[in-house]
């Protein structure tokens, strides 16, 4: 007898169940194409896009925090859906049979929104130069607006209201353009800088005083409109001291501002300099003694007890980038270089008029919400109700948000110090009344941001321990990553490209790329990024004063530790020891460091796999080494193209050396064994035809032969000054895109190092020349 019992279902049951999801379907349908239905599926757009700015607005710019892939990939998804979906629902508005009194302030309010989000202007740099693109779509939105507005709305109200609302928008869409526009051709105002700067050290002459700032005349605020490009041989701009110039020396001669305030002026003035690089103009102070001074007695100056403030150096920058940051990719630049009379005109309105709006349309007896009577037109409902009043809501919550950003960050900072300083210089002067309540009305906003921020960081105390960054390195290690078997489909591949050899079918520009994929993937991929220790920012700091800005790629450190034995693993085959009295090429000093960085991170790696008594002594010089080895490694695998050389270069150094990895170490389980046990055996292999893998452990087993203090001694002070010799660059736009992307410590290094003067590797300052400016 068996166990399973089956029930059988009635007669006609399928027959009802089909008879009903049949009638279920055909009543959603129905509904769907229904009167109703057409403006639920508009309502529900409305709804998300609002949603949408709204995310925008609040978190665009932390996408700088965050480098992983959701975070950026979510921000991305958001910033493109915000544009796409506007049109489509002003096209669903447009060609609905259906018309609700409501689509022309939804459309609008859609408009306004989308001008709003003051957060993220622009995801990349190519979206800055796409000002025709963009200047054509929205002037056709609007016309959709208009449109829509023009066969819905026939009442004095509704009209008044609306136009209100267009000119809000078309207000916000025109500080949204301009903050494009000055990020992709803002000539004028970095050519003002660049000027500026050809004559800044005639101001104080030889005579300054990097302690107390005296005779930098570094450019903070000025008004732009009193800058003019004056007759002459060169057509200079000339910015007179007379116009209300704010520099770094009247911010440090005020009285009334804190050191926060200061640091955050003259990372403002740094901002402004590094700017320059992006748009071509030369950084004509670079080969001085007083930029030098600069650096290294301003932000590398030591204590009473000998020590540096690295934690200083580091914030300096960091707030330098992230004004950087918004200038390319939100609207905060706009806001601070327009006339300060529109902000302060428009900032209240455009709070007031949502909310005026929205007593108008909802209050009882309003003429508002009738329309032309047209047999297609619903009435109002109580969702429509709803979803004009949530717009409405979302317009006035991101008119507040653009407010407490702005004028509680660094930007409201920086305003709220020129403002301090010139205040100071009016109340020593016989300044004109008039003069005096602009003033005064101008500190309105300015303190009410800085009572916020005041109470925000009461609230908060953690708030002043954050970072503008993420404050974090990638990590990755070659030997650690090397993956034990190899798949069916990685060998498929190379099987190919060794096919490739004999078969002209085969394209070697297509099978190359595919192989290297597979090669990549044997390699592994990048680790998780690890919290940038104080350890590591006071190594690169003492690194750099130690060599006072003359980089090497480590043979420097090298050399004072005595470890002059290690010298052939920093030098090509073909230069001359520096002892030699021979100087290497231009060409030569910037080739690619992609095999020096690879020999010295298996060298590392090979020490820190090695079984080891007692590092207790050498933890520090430790974790600084292989911290710095594993990044550079991380900056070859992921992003190359901020390294010297050209990128493909240092791809296909890296892919070469990562196949030599796993050809080796693929099928042995103890790497450490099998490395030290190929040393032994190949001690007889000329170094010309030695790979880099092997030039590698190699390298290794000499560091392993030095006492275990000094071996991390001496790799510690190595990556430093090597990672400090790989940050000089021209590649202006790859380091200005990486700031999107949660930003990498080697552009907090070049920018570090172009403010000292230090543009290419090699580069010699002759010291106590003023005039000629001493590069060799």
């Amino acid at each position: 007898m068996s166990n399973n019992l089956t029930v059988a279902n009635p007669p006609g049951y399928g027959d009802i169940n089909a008879t009903w999801t049949t009638t279920f379907s055909h009543g959603i349908m129905g509904w769907w194409k229904s009167e109703r239905g057409t403006v639920f599926r508009i309502e529900a757009l409305v709804v998300f896009v609002a949603i949408i700015m709204v995310f925008l607005g609040a978190y665009g710019s932390r996408r700088r925090r965050r480098r992983s892939f959701l975070a950026q990939k979510v921000v991305l998804a958001a910033y493109c859906l915000s544009t796409s979906l506007v049109s489509y629902t002003l096209g669903s508005m447009q060609s609905s049979p259906v018309k609700s009194s409501m689509y022309p302030f939804w459309a609008v309010s859609l408009y306004i929104m989308s001008g709003s989000a003051d957060a993220i202007t622009a995801y990349s740099l190519d979206d800055n130069s796409r000002g025709m693109e963009r200047f054509y779509q929205s002037l056709l939105g609007m016309f959709y607006v208009g449109l829509i507005a023009v066969s819905i709305l026939n009442n004095l109200t509704g009209i008044l209201l609306f136009i209100n609302m267009a000119g809000l928008a078309f207000i916000k869409w025109s500080q949204r353009d301009w903050a494009c526009q000055m990020a992709h051709h803002s000539w004028n105002l970095n050519k003002i800088v660049a000027d500026y700067m050809h004559q800044e050290h005639t101001k104080s002459g030889t005579s300054y005083d990097p302690a107390s700032m005296k005779g930098y005349h570094y450019l903070v605020d000025w008004p732009l409109h009193k800058a003019k490009l004056k007759a002459g041989t060169s057509y200079a701009t000339q910015v007179t001291t007379k116009a209300g110039v704010v520099d770094i020396e009247k911010i440090w001669q005020c009285e009334r501002l804190s050191s926060e305030q200061r640091d955050a002026c003259l990372s403002f003035s740094l901002f402004h300099l590094l700017r320059r690089r992006f748009f071509g103009f030369d950084c004509a102070e670079s080969p001085r003694q007083k930029t030098h001074d600069f650096v290294f007695k301003v932000l590398l100056a030591k204590n009473e007890r000998g020590a540096i403030d690295y934690d200083r150096v580091f914030k300096v920058i960091d707030v330098e980038l992230a004004f950087m940051y918004d200038f390319f990719f939100t609207k905060y630049a706009a806001l601070h270089y327009q006339p300060w009379i529109l902000p302060a005109m428009f900032s209240y309105p455009l709070i007031i008029f949502p909310i005026y709006s929205a007593v108008t349309a909802l209050s009882p007896g309003s003429k508002l919400l009738h329309v032309r009577n047209w047999s297609a037109v619903t009435t109002t409902t109580t969702a429509d109700t709803v979803v004009t009043l949530l717009m409405l809501t979302c317009i006035v919550l991101l008119q507040v948000l653009q407010l407490l950003l702005y004028w509680t960050t660094i930007w409201g900072t920086v305003c709220l110090a020129c403002h301090s300083v010139r205040a100071q210089e009016a109340s020593r002067t016989k300044r004109h009344l008039a003069f005096k309540m602009v003033e005064r009305f101008k500190a309105i906003p300015i303190k009410i941001g800085a009572f916020i921020s005041n109470k925000y960081c009461y609230l908060f105390p953690e708030k002043n321990k954050c970072y503008y960054w993420q404050n974090k390195v990638g990590q990755y290690s070659l030997l650690e990553s090397v993956r034990h078997n190899t798949t069916n489909l990685s060998k498929a591949l190379r099987a190919l490209s060794k096919l490739s050899e004999y078969f002209v079918i085969f394209n070697r520009e297509v099978v190359h790329p595919v192989v290297n994929i597979s090669v990549r993937w044997s390699a592994g991929k990048p680790g998780k990024h690890v919290e940038l220790s104080a350890q590591v920012k006071e190594a690169l700091v003492q690194s750099l004063d130690r060599t006072q800005g003359i980089l090497t790629n480590g043979q420097s450190s090298l050399t004072s530790n005595g470890a002059g034995d290690l010298l052939w693993a920093c030098r090509h085959d073909n230069m001359h020891p520096p002892d030699s009295g021979t100087s290497c090429s231009k060409s030569q000093q910037k080739e690619n460091q992609a095999r020096f960085i690879l020999t010295w991170h298996i060298a590392t790696c090979y020490c820190e796999m090695a079984p080891t008594k007692d590092l207790t002594p050498r933890v520090k010089e430790a974790h600084v080494a292989t911290t710095l080895s594993k990044y550079c490694a991380y900056l070859l695998k992921m992003e190359p193209k901020l390294l010297p050389g050209h990128q493909y270069d240092t791809y296909r150094v890296f892919d070469a050396v990562a196949e030599e990895a796993v050809e080796f170490l693929q099928s042995k389980p103890d790497k450490y064994g099998a490395m030290r046990s190929q040393t032994i055996s190949r001690e007889t292999t000329p170094e010309s035809e030695e790979k880099i893998f092997f030039r590698g452990v190699r390298l290794g087993e000499q560091l392993q032969g030095m006492e275990a203090g000094a071996r991390w001694k001496v790799l510690a002070d190595f990556w430093a000054e090597m990672l400090l010799y790989l940050a000089p660059s021209d590649d202006v736009k790859a380091h200005v895109e990486c700031l999107a992307g949660g930003g990498e410590l080697i552009t907090h290094l070049w920018a570090l190092l172009t403010h000292a003067g230090i543009l290419e590797r090699g580069q010699r300052i002759v010291p106590n020349d003023l005039e000629n400016g001493g590069a060799v």
